[in-house]
């Protein structure tokens, strides 16, 4: 597989992305464009030298928005409904929303 950069989130360094972004017609060249991003930039991170490391606490796929309550995480998937997506959010700034079986005790959002 992808040794772990198959997922919902790819953190790189700014050196990564500068060494990316100065080799990116190449990766485009000898990987074609037909793999997924994931697969396409580990691919190319991979070829060009550009190594990697696994953080499990920066994101946990979790259906529910309490856990965005998690102050560890750098990000929360799969959010699927806007309501879930919005209390989530309301939940990061600072705004508690009561969290039940998965699912937000608040009106709909205007979409």
């Amino acid at each position: 597989g992808n040794n772990g950069f198959l997922g919902a989130v790819e953190v790189f360094s700014k050196q990564a992305v500068q060494i990316y972004f100065d080799n990116a017609d190449g990766c485009r060249q000898s990987l074609g464009l037909q793999a997924g991003e994931d697969g396409f930039f580990k691919g190319c991170m991979d070829a060009l030298g550009v190594g990697y490391m696994t953080d499990t606490e920066m994101f946990f796929p979790d259906r529910s928005p309490g856990a965005c309550n998690l102050g560890q995480r750098a990000a929360f998937h799969p959010l699927k409904t806007p309501k879930n997506w919005k209390c989530c959010l309301d939940i990061i700034q600072g705004h508690p929303h009561k969290v039940e079986y998965g699912e937000c005790d608040m009106p709909d959002p205007q979409v």
